[in-house]
């Protein structure tokens, strides 16, 4: 899937789900334990989301794509030696 960054994160948020995921609202409401009424909101163009809202939306989001599918809320990453991460995209 080819994520354009200049969308609006709403589009991004959908595309995300139902392009890469290839999951219903309910079913990513199982996972990160936001309602599937929030999940239409943050998909929504006339929705105002407060901005800590939307990064605890994203982080849940981010805990179901990397395979963490409960207790992601006390999960911690302890690096012990410097490290250089970097997201890039798939390459077809």
């Amino acid at each position: 899937m080819d994520i354009d960054a200049d969308e609006p994160e709403y589009v991004q948020c959908k595309r995300w789900r139902v392009e890469l995921m290839e999951l219903t609202r309910e079913q990513l409401s199982a996972l990160t334990g936001f309602s599937a009424s929030t999940i239409k909101d943050y998909e929504r163009a006339d929705k105002v989301i407060d901005a800590n809202a939307r990064r605890r939306y994203r982080l849940a989001c981010a805990a179901v794509e990397f395979g963490i599918d409960e207790g992601w809320q006390d999960r911690v990453l302890k690096i012990t030696r410097p490290v250089q991460i970097r997201m890039m995209r798939d390459k077809d």
